[in-house]
């Protein structure tokens, strides 16, 4: 503790414990215990000053020294009453005994192979004309004949949704030498197709690329029961984080209590397939082998430990 800091605190602990030219009274006596009862409302604020203009290693041995030496005379006596045994909380402000935290905290995995039985199928028509109303009116009428095919196919009109549709300006830049010069318009319009029998994934494709599809972006696999599996996992992901923390409690000789807390995260990815540009009309029929859907959730689990 620095030399000045020191000094304050024991000028501080004598006034609270005798007068100077006195014999030193015991607090653990009725007057003792008054004087030292009077000085430490009286020197709380004395106290709070001090500490503040220390750096910060010098407010720790402070507060350690200040603690002691109130602590100790203090313990003088057989009386001993509960605001004296707040005394020192309350000349260390901020500084309170610490709560039982003690805990096992564990990450439990589990990674879940779904058998898809949903595919997302997402194609593109796109149509160039001299102005933007004859492009977006080519392009609607490409679109018209692609659901007309695929609908056909088997794929129900609610499964057929746009996701994205523009008409850009498209501009001869000329490598960059003179005015841009513009040459016409482009629409183009992209649908997600629900197939939810994959055995038509092959013949949808198909079908939309014979109607007028310009591309086949890819084919997403997803599942129609998700909160089923999403369950399962999370449900093993809980058995794998009590296996760990079963195995870590055994060797630290510790019993596990009651769970605490559980926190979940979980990443459920459609199986992503992308498909190079559109097939051509009346090749043979596309075939497609749907993959697996693999779910991923991971689980925090705390555990109290067992008194």
């Amino acid at each position: 503790m620095p030399l000045n800091t020191r000094g304050a605190v024991v000028g501080i602990v004598k006034r609270c414990y005798g007068n100077p030219g006195k014999p030193w009274t015991r607090p653990g006596t009725s007057a003792g215990w008054a004087r030292l009862t009077y000085w430490r409302a009286k020197l709380l604020p004395e106290v709070h000053t001090m500490f503040a203009a220390q750096p910060a290693w010098a407010k720790v041995l402070g507060a350690a020294g200040l603690a002691i030496a109130f602590v100790a005379g203090s313990s003088f006596g057989p009386h001993t009453s509960p605001a004296r045994a707040g005394l020192t909380a309350d000349l260390l402000p901020g500084v309170a005994p610490a709560g039982d935290t003690s805990s096992v905290v564990v990450t439990g995995t589990a990674i879940v192979q779904v058998t898809p039985d949903l595919a997302h199928i997402s194609v593109s028509v796109q149509t160039s004309a001299p102005t933007a109303t004859r492009a977006a009116a080519d392009d609607a009428a490409l679109v018209a004949r692609v659901r007309t095919h695929v609908q056909q196919s088997g794929v129900r009109p609610d499964d057929i949704k746009t996701i994205s549709f523009g008409v850009f300006a498209q501009y001869d830049y000329r490598n960059g030498t003179q005015p841009a010069l513009l040459t016409g318009f482009t629409a183009n319009h992209t649908l997600e197709l629900t197939v939810r029998d994959l055995a038509r994934i092959g013949s949808t494709i198909d079908a939309a690329v014979a109607g007028g599809a310009t591309t086949v972006q890819g084919i997403s696999y997803d599942t129609s029961d998700r909160g089923g599996h999403e369950a399962a996992a999370l449900a093993a992901a809980v058995k794998d984080a009590h296996t760990k923390a079963q195995a870590m409690a055994t060797a630290a000789g510790i019993s596990l209590g009651n769970v605490l807390s559980i926190n979940a995260s979980q990443q459920y990815a459609p199986y992503p397939f992308p498909m190079m540009g559109a097939a051509r009309a009346g090749s043979a029929d596309t075939q497609i082998a749907p993959p697996n859907v693999q779910l991923t959730v991971s689980v925090i689990v705390s555990w109290a430990i067992a008194r």
